[in-house]
């Protein structure tokens, strides 16, 4: 099995570097993708991908990065889903 993926986006808005009470520092943000595809109406989509940095790469990508920058992250998906009654 693998879990592996790569994304390449522009910066939805400027990295912010956030430190956690143990030191290690965290920054999220957003990818603006487009889909390489017209939609029935003739239109390119746009996919928002939300991305979880940490401590180097988070640092260097809020130092060097700014909005509308095109960016690469590569790395594994986490599904953070909610369960419900009827199923998880």
């Amino acid at each position: 099995m693998l879990n592996q993926t790569i994304v390449v986006g522009r910066l939805v808005s400027d990295p912010a570097v956030r430190e956690l009470e143990d030191g290690k520092k965290v920054s999220n943000i957003t990818l603006a993708v487009p889909r390489s595809y017209k939609n029935g109406d003739g239109e390119y989509e746009t996919d928002f991908i939300d991305c979880e940095l940490w401590n180097a790469v988070a640092n260097n990508t809020a130092e060097y990065c700014k909005k509308g920058d095109v960016i690469g992250v590569s790395g594994t998906n986490k599904i953070d889903g909610t369960s419900t009654n009827n199923s998880k």
